[in-house]
């Protein structure tokens, strides 16, 4: 029965109004709400075949994890985007009124290996809310793999003693120190897109980085996570969870600079928080965190009105129209309206270091300044986003949309257009 709703409010798709889209983008409804916050959180990957692969909550519960059942969905495209098959669950929450693992599985993120046909897919588990949690009843974490392009899934498989708590040979998880001076109560990763990078590679897969939101004894804000067994294993990037990235940060994502340096970007009032990763030497071990960056405080920076919302960052190459020469853009997706409406791209060039350095060093400050508004894609109620690059050289974007809280909508959509016509 759980399902059968589910079922009817995607009917509603195709009598759907567009009172208050932007015209000329083209949308495809992967989920569709009309009266219930039922589905919600977007998630999207480029498998090596091509396909796209988008993941959403299924949320029961009505709300988040921590309050009741919530599942994972997913669909697949094998013609970027233009047909998806139909939906089915790969992670069946149980619901329940005990905080153990399983319970729900919500805010996914993902990420496709580009050798491979390897893919993770990273969620919250349990019956704890975030903002509740303590040291003695706390979230869990849950990893699933997939071999074969996102056809298939494992069962979801416990990997919190890798964070917090203690594993069965009595080691600490990466937030939590034996003499108690650090200790998370709660944490997840930062959902949509987990990077995987485009330099560092060591093993068999290159690297994926991915951020997280932490709380905790000692611990503020977000944090960035990195992989080098493509999910299984993960370690925190500067191998001190004393060491604050972005205090000012919520929900946080990351992306990578052309010298494997990492960018993180966070979920602030008004716009984002920055800061820059950059690493000792060419062995990608040691680095440094630089000072955290509040975008809307600067000239020219991401500033929005009266929101605070989850987006997504992405590297892309370009060429700039104007005299055709090669470019390389920063993208940031967030709402630029009152409330969480008016879902729009913002971009700017880092073609140049000095569009993010300052007398050779990287410096945040530098690369949160200066952004240019882009393509609106949304002029009505709407939320979280995220995107990744189509195999067509495209950009999936996957978002959350009213006139409901919300539909999930797909969308594919050029360089030219985001840009405004700029690069392309």
């Amino acid at each position: 029965m759980k399902y059968i709703l589910r079922t009817l409010t995607l009917l509603y798709c195709l009598l759907f109004v567009t009172e208050g889209f932007t015209q000329g983008i083209n949308r495809q409804y992967l989920a569709n709400d009309t009266t219930n916050s039922w589905h919600r959180i977007p998630a999207i990957a480029k498998a090596k075949n091509g396909d796209l692969i988008a993941v959403y909550d299924y949320r029961i519960c009505h709300s988040d994890v921590g309050f009741g059942e919530v599942d994972q969905l997913l669909r697949i495209s094998k013609d970027n985007g233009k047909t998806w098959s139909k939906e089915r669950v790969i992670a069946d929450g149980f619901g329940g009124e005990k905080n153990v693992f399983g319970a729900a599985f919500g805010d996914p993120a993902i990420a496709a290996d580009r050798e491979s046909k390897n893919m993770v897919l990273i969620t919250v588990s349990g019956k704890e809310p975030y903002p509740w949690a303590n040291a003695s009843i706390r979230p869990f974490i849950s990893a699933q793999f997939s071999k074969d392009n996102g056809k298939t899934w494992s069962t979801p498989e416990d990997i919190t003693s890798q964070f917090w708590g203690k594993d069965k040979a009595g080691n600490y998880g990466m937030f939590e120190k034996r003499d108690s001076s650090i200790c998370a109560f709660a944490g997840f990763f930062g959902s949509g897109k987990i990077h995987q990078s485009r330099i560092v590679k060591k093993g068999k897969f290159y690297r994926l980085y991915s951020a997280m939101l932490v709380r905790g004894l000692g611990l503020k804000g977000a944090y960035v996570v990195f992989s080098d067994d493509m999910g299984h294993t993960w370690n925190i990037l500067g191998g001190d969870a004393s060491i604050q990235a972005s205090p000012n940060s919520d929900e946080p994502k990351v992306e990578e600079l052309s010298d494997g340096s990492i960018i993180l970007s966070g979920r602030a009032w008004g716009g984002r928080t920055f800061n820059i990763f950059t690493f000792d030497n060419n062995d990608f071990t040691t680095g440094h965190w630089g000072k955290e960056a509040i975008s809307y405080n600067l000239q020219g920076g991401i500033a929005v009105k009266e929101n605070s919302c989850n987006g997504e960052i992405l590297v892309v190459n370009a060429k700039k129209v104007s005299d055709g020469s090669k470019a390389t853009l920063v993208l940031q997706s967030i709402p630029k309206g009152k409330e969480r409406k008016n879902v729009e791209i913002w971009f700017k060039d880092i073609t140049n270091q000095d569009s993010y350095q300052t007398n050779g060093v990287n410096d945040p400050i530098v690369l949160a300044s200066d952004w240019t508004e882009g393509l609106q894609v949304s002029n009505t109620l709407s939320a979280y986003s995220t995107m990744c690059l189509q195999e067509n050289g495209r950009i999936a974007f996957f978002y959350e949309e009213g006139p409901a809280i919300y539909s999930m909508v797909f969308t594919s959509l050029s360089i030219s257009e985001i840009t405004n016509n700029l690069y392309e």
